[in-house]
């Protein structure tokens, strides 16, 4: 059975595949990336979720076409054998066991595309990052290889990884992060010296006790736009608009020139 959830899984197409699709079915302009980047991250993660849900129905009916053509007759015979019985207590007992047998498949099905969905989400968020600041002419790059190994955490830099490695007063590090749950204090860097880093996230919830454990790493976040509409940000200099980033980001450029 594992070889058909195998089977099923690859109906799931890759992460670049999905923002692809996505880019192109939302066809954003340049000036309203620029002006709306927050409502853009949020509509774009919405998208995108609905996407890969709908690959992940097609997972379902590949697993159950494998399912089913596996075991025909088997299939078949016990089928006539549940529509004989004449009790509707009796039919339902015997159809249960039926759909159970199909239903353990689902379930180590669902348990893998679980772990893929959470995955898919912040990678998409990333490199969703990447792709607008791209498209607004804003100069980044995702760093790999040994300089992803000397950066740790940072998923984009600005304006290359180079420049943050060899001159970091001269950059900007991007660490993106969907959701700051669980364990986001481990999952995000603490600014060393000469380094300018921000947080930026799609997360509905933000408490003062997270945004203070923000400024104690070092950090400046990029959050919501709804979230400063509350009071008790007004005053909080180090949390800010995601719809103000690349403004924030193409004046820092011009003052590094």
């Amino acid at each position: 059975m594992e070889k058909f959830i195998e089977k099923a899984k690859k109906k799931i197409p890759s992460v670049d595949f999905i923002i692809n699709e996505t880019w192109n079915k939302l066809n954003f302009q340049p000036s309203y990336v620029e002006n709306s980047f927050g409502e853009i991250l949020i509509k774009f993660d919405f998208t995108a979720t609905e996407i890969f849900k709908r690959y992940e129905k097609e997972a379902l009916i590949e697993l159950a076409t494998l399912w089913l053509n596996s075991q025909k007759r088997e299939i078949k015979n016990r089928l006539k054998e549940i529509l004989s019985k004449k009790g509707w207590d009796e039919f339902i007992e015997e159809a249960s066991k039926l759909f159970a047998e199909f239903g353990s498949l689902v379930q180590e099905l669902e348990k893998d595309l679980g772990n893929m969905r959470k995955a898919r989400g912040g990678k998409t968020f990333e490199k969703v990052i990447f792709k607008m600041l791209q498209f607004i002419n804003i100069k980044c790059e995702i760093p790999t290889g040994k300089e992803k190994e000397k950066l740790g955490r940072i998923d984009v830099v600005i304006p290359s990884a180079e420049v943050a490695i060899k001159t970091p007063d001269r950059a900007i590090f991007l660490t993106c992060k969907r959701t700051l749950r669980e364990r986001w204090k481990q999952e995000i860097p603490q600014a060393k010296l000469n380094q300018r880093i921000y947080l930026l996230t799609i997360d509905e919830e933000l408490s003062l006790e997270k945004a203070n454990e923000i400024k104690e790493k070092g950090l400046i976040a990029f959050v919501r736009d709804e979230i400063l509409q509350r009071p008790e940000f007004f005053e909080i200099t180090w949390i800010r608009k995601l719809k103000d980033l690349p403004k924030e980001l193409k004046a820092y450029e011009r003052f590094m020139l």
